[in-house]
């Protein structure tokens, strides 16, 4: 029984997941260059959408883990000692940067506290760093957006890889498809279920600890796995335009439905995600002729090449232009601004993010490649 990609899907899967990448970071700036610049009006709206680029982030990392965990157990099987070196080669993708990121962070805001006289800035608590560390931190209040900023996202990630060979435990590719739809709603359900209890309201603020929690965003990564155990086979499949259009109106109308019940309506925040995630999915499914080429080019593969650096250093960066409007007295920007704001943190973080890739995230990555390796094979001995 088939219920993996082709091994053909497999080697040609980087070029616009890589892609999906540099959008998605790019998403991420343009909110945080809105927010920088204090934009509003319409110009608000629409960079405040761009904080869905985590949601298309984690579609990404769902289909992403899921050639790789399975390229992995064909090769070593599902033994605890083979699951356990696939954990640890995930591991090193992202902890080494982010550590980093959390010894840094809080120094940085410790230093703008004291320099601006405890009007900016703040003092990470330990206990917040060290549920970091562990990646814990999206279970905590707390810590989930407090030491790492954006640190949160990074959180739900690293959870749901302790989760991915639970559902390749279960053999029947139906079986899993359903479980996963039911894990689904299950996850959204805990979310409503945890707001009424605790603030008294089904409705989930946007950008509020339990908007950031790991139930509700869940469910993107849940539907991007059901999205490879379905659909997998087919991806590299050539699409019939009639077909690729069909998907595209959808793609269209759960995106207009994820921005009413998100940003721009606000009508259910908690929703928004998964509706995306599902309008996104239909994107990919729909990817044709000027609509694949105008996604997938090399800006954007490039971009998404070295997007968790440009992901975890554009904040740092933010601050310094931040400072620096503060300190010409730029009182009143007009919406415009945003635009040479997000140009200078997109070029600047790049340029870190290059260095960042080739002397921490590179040389991990190997590391944790070569001991996840050693590991495996020391099954078979």
């Amino acid at each position: 029984m088939k219920d993996d990609i082709t091994s053909k899907a497999a080697s040609n899967r980087l070029d616009w997941l890589d892609a999906f990448r540099g959008w998605a970071v790019l998403g991420v700036i343009a909110v945080h260059s809105g927010g920088s610049a204090h934009v509003a009006g319409l110009t608000g709206e629409i960079t405040a959408t761009g904080q869905y680029g985590v949601q298309l982030f984690f579609l990404v990392s769902a289909l992403t883990i899921s050639l790789t965990y399975e390229s992995h157990i064909r090769r070593f099987g599902q033994s605890a000692r083979s699951q356990f070196a696939w954990f640890i080669k995930r591991f090193f993708r992202i902890a080494p940067l982010y550590y980093l990121a959390a010894c840094f962070y809080p120094l940085e805001q410790y230093a703008i506290y004291r320099l601006s006289h405890h009007r900016y800035g703040s003092i990470t608590q330990i206990p917040d760093i060290l549920a970091n560390i562990l990646f814990v931190h999206t279970w905590i209040p707390s810590a989930i957006n407090s030491v790492v900023p954006g640190g949160w996202s990074i959180g739900v990630e690293m959870f749901f890889y302790t989760l991915v060979p639970f559902v390749w435990m279960i053999v029947s590719v139906k079986r899993r498809v359903a479980l996963l739809g039911v894990s689904a709603v299950a996850f959204l359900l805990t979310t409503e279920i945890a707001s009424k209890l605790a603030r008294g309201t089904f409705y989930v603020e946007d950008n509020s600890y339990l908007y950031y929690w790991f139930p509700t965003q869940a469910p993107v990564i849940v539907l991007g796995l059901i999205f490879y155990f379905l659909y997998g086979p087919k991806l590299n499949e050539p699409r019939n335009t009639k077909v690729a259009i069909a998907y595209s109106f959808g793609f269209l109308a759960c995106l207009s439905l994820a921005f009413y019940c998100g940003t721009a309506g606000e009508v259910a925040p908690q929703l928004a995600p998964a509706i995306l995630a599902i309008g996104l999915i239909l994107f990919v499914m729909g990817m044709h002729g000027w609509t694949k080429r105008m996604v997938v080019n090399k800006a954007a593969i490039a971009l998404g090449k070295i997007s968790f650096s440009v992901y975890i250093f554009h904040f740092v960066v933010l601050d310094l232009i931040r400072g620096s409007i503060k300190a010409v007295h730029l009182d009143h920007l007009s919406s415009f601004t945003v635009i040479p704001v997000l140009f200078a943190t997109l070029s600047i973080t790049s340029l870190i993010a290059v260095v960042s890739k080739r002397v921490v995230e590179d040389p991990s990555i190997a590391f944790g490649h070569k001991l996840s390796l050693t590991i495996a094979v020391r099954r078979t001995e």
